[in-house]
């Protein structure tokens, strides 16, 4: 987008964030429902825009809404308006790429689809995607692996088997993840970069919505 564009954009991201009484140096801990993957999904999008709007100290919540209500933890209905705050942050831009950097440095980047298997494949597309098949090169790992029957995000052990059964163990490698639209790509991005220790970790947001979309761009 051109920078006037980017500039706005920060600003409505700045005004939202304060709008809920959220500050630079605020513990954030995000949650939903876990009913279905995409649900799942939506706790880990959000608390990675919460993190590009300069916030760093933020979590997810695990197995959401659903776990805590098993656990029989307390709950209120009581709607609390939280104070605004006017805020000042700085945004990550080194959390995400575009499908310009994609294209440049395409044979140094390992690409994650983190889409399920027939998206990968290419059996199946969704509706907003212009044809079907994978940015040619990447390697699959869904998102709906990360976690457990519950809903609860797989141990460490766990997470690292399947992460470097499909990356390496090499912690030093550029790895780009992409799924569709955006909307679950951050999952494994987090998990990489947080948890198992992979220090080059970002996102292309645009996804393969936006990859298909341009006839340039090569397509497996």
């Amino acid at each position: 987008a051109p920078p006037a564009v980017r500039d706005l954009e920060q600003t409505d991201l700045f005004d939202l964030v304060g709008s809920i009484g959220i500050s630079p140096d605020s513990r954030v801990v995000v949650y939903g429902r876990t009913d279905t993957l995409r649900e799942c999904f939506h706790a880990t999008r959000v608390s990675c825009t919460i993190k590009y709007a300069g916030v760093k100290n933020v979590a997810i919540l695990d197995g959401g809404f659903n776990q805590w209500v098993k656990e029989k933890r307390p709950v209120s209905r009581t709607v609390i308006r939280a104070t605004p705050k006017v805020y000042r942050g700085a945004v990550r831009k080194d959390m995400f790429v575009d499908k310009a950097y994609v294209m440049k440095h395409y044979n140094r980047l390992v690409l994650l689809d983190v889409r399920e298997p027939d998206y990968f494949s290419g059996k199946r597309k969704l509706d907003c995607v212009d044809q079907a098949g994978r940015l040619p090169g990447a390697v699959n790992l869904p998102t709906s692996w990360v976690y457990t029957p519950d809903r609860l995000f797989k141990n460490r052990e766990q997470l690292a088997i399947l992460a470097e059964a499909a990356v390496g163990s090499d912690r030093s490698k550029e790895i780009v993840t992409y799924c569709d639209t955006g909307q679950c790509c951050p999952t494994w991005a987090c998990i990489l970069k947080e948890i198992l220790g992979y220090k080059n970790v970002r996102i292309f947001d645009g996804a393969v919505q936006e990859w298909m979309h341009d006839p340039t761009a090569p397509v497996e």
